[in-house]
């Protein structure tokens, strides 16, 4: 689905990516973590084509001047302009994507909108918005899914539900995703893969099973804490 090779990039003085290279395959649940500052942001901007690599390259499978036809993104910081209804972003959305678009109002009562799709974004919560931001990120179909901190500022009923919802996506319809996230319980219970970035490299990659057993660690949390420190 996507390989990166020996991605570098700096901003001024400092080397943010140092010869990055990984591989995401189409089915795959990936997670991409480090700690804050680590380059996970600017990678994913320079996947998504919002930022350009100093040297390397990015190989899609997919033609990339269709790029956003065939990806998906969920930002931590998604801004809507807040005049706007829910039901108008929405139908907004809709009518850039037009017939890829797929059972919109199903995504609407997955994500517990319903009964806000006449309010103005300015009046919703923090994890309102986020569900938001996430049926945007699917309104497409995307082919690959793009999710940055998918549950924050999510309630425990509400990360439960769209962890379910991101497996069901993975497990039956085939979608690929790249996940960034600093809840590693999270990561535990829905990846199948790990990227480790450490210093602006990838230091390890594996299952959260087999970076557990290798470190030693009782789950990916107490990993994280040794290794990312």
């Amino acid at each position: 689905m996507i390989r990166i090779k020996g991605i570098e990039k700096s901003y001024g003085n400092k080397r943010v990516l140092k010869e990055v290279d990984l591989e995401i395959n189409k089915g795959d649940l990936v997670a991409l973590i480090g700690k804050n500052g680590a380059g996970k942001t600017t990678l994913i901007d320079i996947i998504c084509k919002l930022k350009k690599q100093d040297q390397g390259m990015v190989e899609y499978s997919f033609n990339e001047k269709d790029i956003y036809k065939y990806i998906g993104v969920q930002t931590q910081s998604s801004e809507f302009d807040e005049r706007f209804k829910v039901k108008e972003v929405i139908e907004l959305w809709k009518d850039i994507y037009g017939n890829l678009c797929g059972n919109v109002e199903e995504l609407i009562e997955i994500l517990d909108l319903t009964e806000v799709m006449n309010q103005k974004i300015k009046s919703l919560s923090g994890g309102q918005k986020q569900k938001l931001s996430i049926l945007i990120s699917l309104i497409h179909q995307p082919k690959l899914l793009i999710l940055d901190e998918l549950t924050t500022g999510l309630d425990a009923f509400s990360r439960a539900e769209i962890q379910k919802l991101i497996k069901k996506l993975n497990k039956e319809q085939n979608r690929t995703i790249l996940m960034v996230s600093h809840y590693m319980d999270e990561v535990e219970t829905i990846c199948n893969k790990v990227f480790v970035l450490k210093d602006g490299k990838i230091f390890d990659s594996g299952s959260p099973r087999d970076l557990i057993e290798k470190y030693d660690c009782k789950n990916l949390q107490e990993f994280a804490e040794k290794q990312l420190a």
